[in-house]
């Protein structure tokens, strides 16, 4: 860029100053010593005469000096170069040009012998004169008063050449540079103009529109009402909404990185959350001194080009002349503008005009640039590379002007220029740019940086303002339902989580995937993906196919020791006393998920194999109609060794598993927690206690809504096992709910095929012909009688002198008799089960001794017990047809005959059902350990 200054004080003038005094000195020296030399030549011509003579005497003895004399002869007188001796008044004092006294003529012998060159220059009449102030106390003495007046006087201004191109380019032509350097220095120039016109060209048709409007205002409130509150797009890690992180400035999304770095730098613009020093120091700020420097760095190129032109009209018009001179000082040969043509005056004109035509287009295109920058570290940025544009012509000359271009520019003296008007010390540039400048600035802000700031917040508002923390989302009905949102994720998350992730971090680094303690690693990531989308019920039972305890070793043993935050356990033993905690889900509450994990972890250990062990809670169990733990041959085999029969109320107060229970439903109940279905809870408890199996009739008396035995009401929210285990005939458990946990003896019967497979209940363990050793056989019975009330009358006592004369005859007693009796028109048919219940019988003698009985004796005996217990055989023509091992008549025909002739496939006789199914039912359900007693059997209340 040009150098330009005015004629003012240097920084170092007072050396110069005493640089000057002593060649000043050094001169005056040179002089005396040349005003000598005449002198000195006459003189040795006159003593060279004397030497050159032969003879001395006469008168000439006497024309040297003579050592008598007093006087010696006539000095001869130096005379001052300019000047003749005046003979009548030799003595005449000399003036100097200030009027002071010079002095004497000095005579040579007045000059001592033996003095060096310098000494004699002491003696010299140029020295022999008063003493002169000098030029650093004149100086001195100018400047120690200096006012308005002679400072605004003696001012003067000077264009000096600098290392431009804008510079070079006046001397294209002058010979000066040569035919090359001049080409050079004009390709230089072009190039010059290219690169800002480039500059300028991308700078307008890009940054001149702002990428914030007000369209973005609306963009903003669109993602924010589409995408910034949405369900889909809410975070299960941090809790927070997509708006909560973006305005947090949340590193770790995965999405919504543009509005995060548009809020980042709108934040870092506008500093709406800074308080005290720092919001005052905000982008707005920082945008108005760029512009300010920005509009400095224009003015500067401006003055330094009207500089440039106003010295170079200033010159006279003529060929244009570079002459040289000496400085005396310095040695060194400086240049100097005579004079310039008329057409290189207009040249410099047109040269002014450009740049302030650049000047202008930077300033426009400058200002929308600056403005628009929202990022702040760019805005800095952009602020330098605008500086750059004016410097183009500095860094051209700089890397590719010829050396004598160079030279020619720095040797150049500085052209003096016409003053521009000055008032009272002002100038009229300095003036109009202090104006200028400010004014422009004012007017941007008000006209564009005001606006954009404003749009800036507007957006900033739209993308963050208000609430949120909050997610919505539409439902079937188009009706928008709305939740607030916990936030904290990033705090609470599970460190396995951390610890498996870091542990992938080593893997091949130190570590192996078998060795991993919290990371489960798959073979597939495509498996990954597909086990993610599991339900929380696939994922256990995928899990846990056994229902077994995972958590004893490996990698499950640290989990179970992180959900418990227990490291001390060894195993699921230890965490048994969690096997009853309540746990909330799905956001593992009250307990901190530890019930769950236990469970989870420990199924075994908690019973979840068990449908009537003493922990109810099944909640992280994979238990469940066809799941785990309902598969696991703990869990079959327990429903194959119970019976269909259950308890009354008070047996149950007794039963540890029935209390344990009660005790769990009480503690679920007694929970601060908001948990659903703790007053339901509480009542069930209740009637349980109160009422055993029965408790349920007395729920719907209460109008308590608690499901049934083999689902709890859904909207409960709790996972506890069910109650057909305990209560299998209060809950009708049957061949249709085989997939519960009802009792299935020898794992085939349901408690309803119990009777069809003809099985004996007996101190609570069921026994059953296919299953169990017993003496099977048919006693074929025959009325003569067709009255249906006379054989009805009969049934009863007949089934009972049945079964009293099979166990005397088969030595065994009757509790241990199944005896079903069918009729079959004018038969009817006893199908009869021996089950050997004391070991010490033995079914092969028991079996001889019983079908080797006489029909005759067989027949005698049952009817004299029938008529013992109040029958009535008269009439009834009853006869004991026969005792075999099997059925006298075929079993489908008997079938078809039932169905035909008494249209159903009940129990006993048809006539009277009502009595028969009673009698029947007590007979069956209330067997005696009495002797062999018919009467005490019948009417025995066990």
């Amino acid at each position: 860029m040009p150098k330009f200054q005015r004629q003012t004080t240097h920084a170092h003038e007072s050396d110069i100053l005493q640089i000057i005094d002593d060649r000043f000195e050094e001169l005056e020296e040179t002089v005396a010593l040349a005003r000598l030399i005449p002198q000195l030549h006459d003189r040795l011509f006159q003593v060279e005469t004397m030497l050159k003579r032969r003879e001395v005497g006469g008168a000439e003895a006497q024309s040297g000096p003579q050592w008598s004399e007093s006087e010696p002869p006539a000095r001869i007188v130096m005379q001052d170069c300019d000047e003749a001796p005046d003979e009548d008044n030799p003595q005449e004092l000399r003036l100097d040009l200030d009027g002071n006294k010079m002095g004497q003529n000095v005579h040579m012998k007045d000059v001592p012998t033996g003095l060096s060159p310098r000494s004699m220059a002491a003696h010299s009449p140029a020295r022999a004169k008063p003493s002169k102030r000098k030029i650093t106390e004149i100086s001195r003495d100018k400047i120690s008063d200096v006012n308005e007046q002679i400072l605004d006087t003696q001012t003067n201004e000077y264009y000096t050449f600098g290392e431009s191109t804008w510079d070079l380019v006046m001397f294209i032509g002058t010979g000066a540079l040569g035919p090359l350097g001049s080409l050079q220095t004009f390709l230089l120039a072009v190039v010059n103009v290219m690169m800002q016109v480039v500059f300028v060209a991308i700078a307008y048709f890009n940054f001149t529109s702002p990428d914030i409007n007000e369209s973005s205002v609306l963009e903003a409130q669109r993602w924010r009402r589409a995408s910034g509150h949405s369900l889909w797009s809410y975070d299960d890690v941090s809790k927070e909404s997509l708006a909560e992180r973006v305005c947090k400035l949340d590193k770790s999304l995965e999405q919504s990185g543009i509005q995060v770095a548009l809020y980042e730098n709108i934040e870092k613009y506008l500093k709406s959350d800074a308080g005290g020093l720092e919001g005052w120091f905000t982008g707005q700020v920082l945008c108005i001194v760029a512009l300010v420097c920005w509009y400095l760095m224009v003015a500067k190129e401006l003055s330094h080009a009207s500089a440039l032109l106003r010295g170079v009209l200033a010159m006279p018009t003529g060929p244009t002349r570079i002459d040289t001179r000496e400085n005396p000082f310095t040695k060194a040969t400086h240049y100097r503008l005579r004079g310039v043509a008329r057409s290189r005056k207009v040249f410099s004109a047109v040269l002014f005009g450009y740049r302030l035509v650049a000047a202008a287009v930077l300033v426009f295109v400058g200002t929308f640039f600056l403005v628009y920058t929202v990022s702040v570290t760019e805005l800095i940025l952009n602020a330098v590379a605008l500086g750059i544009i004016l410097d183009i012509d500095d860094l051209l000359f700089d890397a590719l002007a010829t050396t004598p271009g160079r030279h020619l520019v720095h040797q150049l003296d500085a052209l003096p220029m016409p003053s521009l008007p000055r008032i009272r010390g002002a100038d009229a540039k300095s003036v109009s740019m202090s104006l200028a400048i400010p004014c422009l600035t004012i007017l941007v802000y008000v006209n564009m940086l005001g606006p954009f700031v404003g749009t800036l917040q507007d957006v900033s508002t739209a993308m963050c303002g208000g609430n949120l923390g909050f997610v919505w989302n539409v439902d079937k009905r188009r009706v928008v339902l709305m939740a607030p949102t916990s936030g904290g994720g990033w705090e609470d998350q599970d460190e396995t989580k951390i610890y498996a992730v870091e542990e992938g971090e080593r893997i091949g680094f130190g570590l192996d995937q078998n060795d991993a303690e919290y990371g489960l690693w798959l073979r597939d990531v495509n498996l990954v993906g597909d086990l993610t989308v599991l339900s929380l019920a696939e994922s256990i039972d995928l899990f846990n196919p056994e229902c077994g305890d995972l958590g004893d070793t490996g990698t499950m043993l640290n989990y179970l020791r992180f959900f418990l935050q227990n490291t001390t356990l060894q195993g699921c033993a230890d965490a048994v006393p969690f096997c009853n905690s309540v746990t909330s889900l799905p956001d593992f509450g009250v307990d901190d998920g530890k019930g769950w994990a236990a469970r989870m972890l420990c199924s075994a250990t908690c019973g979840c194999q068990t449908p009537a062990s003493d922990n109810l809670f099944v909640q992280g169990c994979p238990y469940g109609p066809g799941r785990a733990c309902q598969q696991s041959e703990s869990f079959l085999q327990f429903r194959e060794n119970s019976v269909c029969i259950e308890q009354n109320a008070s047996s149950l107060r007794q039963f540890a598993p029935w209390v344990q229970w009660i005790e769990a439903l009480t503690l679920y109940g007694n929970q601060s927690a908001n948990l659903k279905g703790k007053t339901e809870a509480l009542a069930i408890a209740r009637a349980m206690w109160d009422h055993g199996c029965g408790f349920q009739a007395n729920l719907s008396a209460e109008n308590i809504s608690w499901g049934d035995c083999f689902s709890w009401n859904s909207s409960f929210e709790w996972e506890f096992k069910t109650l057909e285990a305990f209560c299998p005939l209060t809950c009708g458990c049957s061949r249709d709910t085989l997939d519960s946990a009802c009792p299935q003896p020898f794992g085939v019967y349901s408690c309803d095929q119990l009777e069809e497979a003809r099985c004996l209940t007996w101190m609570g363990q069921h026994y059953c012909p296919a299953f169990s050793p017993s003496v099977k056989g048919v006693v074929s019975l025959s009325a003569s009688s067709t009255d249906p009330n006379v054989v009805s009358a009969l049934f009863v006592p007949v089934t009972m002198a049945l079964m009293g004369s099979l166990a005397h005859y088969a030595g065994a007693e009757t509790y241990a008799i199944r005896l079903d009796l069918q009729p079959r028109g004018v038969l009817i048919l006893g199908f009869f089960s021996i089950f050997m219940l004391d070991p010490a019988w033995d079914e092969e003698t028991m079996s001889s001794r019983l079908f080797s009985t006489p029909i005759a004796d067989f027949e005698a005996r049952v009817l004299q017990t029938t008529a013992a217990l109040g029958g009535s055989i008269n009439g009834a023509g009853l006869r004991i047809e026969a005792l075999t091992t099997q059925s006298p008549v075929p079993l489908r025909r008997l079938e078809h005959v039932k169905k035909d002739v008494h249209g159903h496939s009940g129990r006993g006789c048809a006539a009277s059902p009502e009595l028969l199914g009673e009698a029947w039912t007590k007979l069956r359900l209330h067997p005696s350990d009495a002797n062999d007693s018919l009467y005490t059997f019948f009417t025995s209340p066990t």
